[in-house]
């Protein structure tokens, strides 16, 4: 079972103009949030009339299609054209995201051959999964000026040449260096995703068509481990494999990205109106309205996350749920090679529990969504309160712990090892669950006007928590035991399992206290 279109659609059409997700940032869904494609657009456009005012300028004409039938428009491309388009930013999703953990099995390599310790061979990890933090940040605003498609052409060379210089370094501060420009500028990519799936599809297809996309910040991780630990063993513990296998899944996407279109309503119109010869006003303010978005791209995630509790409380629980899928690089390894003694492939196939409990949560997402939740818009005539976007995510506040408390308490050497195995389900299911229903939350709660925002917020500290947790999560392990590290975690997630349950019962007073303009209703 998939998501029902609808929740997909929103998340999806609410990055097309202001892409600061980071989702791939992530992927992520839901309802319409304007209630038609080019009404977005247009607040899109109101924003930057005013920049552009605060810089002296007036904004030109509003540029529209000649009519709904305009061939130039990627709504009425041929089915294949779409569906290529589709699949170029998921496929690179996936790839980008499979790069933070494929390098996990080449870790116990990288201390033995440059003479570190644990922490250090893990910076590569983490620099790269900061790199998500930083690369959107300024991918965004750049692609509004300067369309999707010049974000790609330059994402994926860049991911692929730092991956490169990073499976040749010879020291590990190179390898640092070059993991974290993979990540910084691969990830420019991620933020125009979701903006590219909906410039080319309609309301109606477009949730089927944005799956794989918002799957991929999920299905990279949980197969990383699994992909590295057998290319890696597959030619004789070469650790540089790990790097390389990205190069070879991201080229023939590479390839494709030069076939792409551009896909900005706002692009295309201003190429064509300039090759028709109208002389159009031009770039003497780009510099300052660039660094005006950034402003906006910087300034307001951070000015929700410190002041709107309904933004920071959600980001930390999404935040270190997503985190914790990080830190089981560390304690997957620790746990299976210390009490079962796996090696490293065996290792990788134990994240399948994982991956599992994912697919669960999108049969959990959908199951509400096509039953409660239309059966609320009904009652209303309508679109229906926020807080009935909370229903997976309780579920997932139930299953989270489980998980984390099952695999705390199950692994010893008297316990059959796909005991500990099957606790990735309801952690997977959990994490998954709550990722999905609280991102279609805080778009529906904060509309078209500032829901990335609030999203981006939200994927800022997601992946921040997930650079930083790798980082400490062996050290715990060692130093209080397999049961009692596990458990410090468990009792976090159950001590932040109230959330999303206080805001679906409290959250309808939150909002209406908030100083951005939310839902009302």
């Amino acid at each position: 079972m998939t998501p029902s279109s609808s929740s997909v659609e929103d998340f999806v059409k609410n990055h097309q103009n202001d892409d600061t997700d980071i989702e791939a940032q992530a992927p992520e869904p839901l309802e319409k949030l304007p209630t038609r494609h080019e009404d977005a657009e247009e607040d899109s456009s109101s924003s930057d009339g005013e920049e552009l005012a605060q810089l002296g300028r007036l904004p030109t004409a509003k540029l529209e299609w000649e009519s709904e039938h305009d061939v130039d428009n990627p709504r009425n491309w041929p089915a294949w054209k779409r569906v290529f388009h589709t699949a170029i930013p998921a496929i690179y999703g996936f790839i980008i995201t499979v790069g933070t953990s494929v390098y996990v099995p080449a870790i116990p390599h990288i201390m033995a051959i440059f003479h570190v310790d644990r922490v250090t061979a893990s910076l590569p990890l983490s620099l790269y999964t900061f790199g998500f933090v930083v690369g959107p940040i300024f991918a965004s605003p750049l692609s509004e000026l300067y369309g999707r498609r010049i974000i790609y052409w330059a994402s994926l060379p860049l991911l692929v040449i730092f991956t490169g210089v990073a499976g040749a370094s010879n020291n590990i501060t190179q390898l640092i260096l070059t993991r974290f420009f993979a990540g910084f500028f691969g990830s420019g990519a991620l933020a125009v995703g979701a903006g590219t799936i909906a410039d080319i599809w309609s309301d109606k297809s477009r949730g089927r068509a944005s799956l794989f996309y918002i799957m991929a910040p999920f299905l990279g991780p949980a197969l990383g481990p699994l992909t590295g630990a057998y290319i890696i063993a597959e030619y004789n513990n070469n650790w540089r494999w790990s790097m390389w296998v990205v190069i070879i899944i991201a080229s023939p996407i590479l390839v494709g990205t030069f076939f792409m279109k551009e896909t900005s309503k706002h692009r295309i119109l201003h190429s064509r109106r300039k090759a028709s010869g109208d002389k159009l006003e031009h770039q003497a303010g780009d510099t300052k309205l660039l660094i005006l978005k950034l402003q906006k791209a910087i300034g307001r995630p951070l000015h929700m996350m410190i002041f709107e509790p309904t933004v920071a409380l959600l980001s930390i629980y999404t935040g270190f749920a997503f985190a914790m899928m990080f830190s089981f690089f560390g304690s997957y390894n620790y746990v299976f090679q210390s009490v079962y003694h796996f090696n490293q492939k065996e290792i990788g196939l134990t994240f399948l529990g994982i991956l599992v409990g994912f697919f669960c949560a999108v049969a959990t997402f959908s199951v509400f969504d096509v039953t409660i939740y239309k059966k609320e818009a009904a009652k209303v005539g309508g679109k229906p309160a926020p807080e009935h976007r909370l229903y997976a995510a309780m579920v997932g506040s139930v299953m989270l712990p489980i998980g984390l408390f099952w695999f705390a308490w199950s692994p010893s050497k008297s316990v059959h090892w796909i005991v500990p195995v099957l606790a990735g389900v309801p952690f997977g299911w959990g994490t998954l669950a709550i990722f999905i229903s609280v991102t279609t939350y805080l778009v529906d709660v904060y509309q078209a006007h500032n829901g990335a925002s609030a999203v981006a917020a939200n994927g800022i500290l997601r992946y921040l928590l997930g650079a930083v947790f790798p980082l400490f999560t062996v050290q715990m392990y060692e130093a209080m035991g397999i049961h009692w590290a596990g458990s410090v975690f468990a009792f976090v997630g159950l001590a932040l399992m109230p959330v999303p349950w206080v805001f679906y019962f409290k959250g309808s007073s939150v909002r209406s206290r908030s100083v951005y303009d939310t839902f009302k209703g």
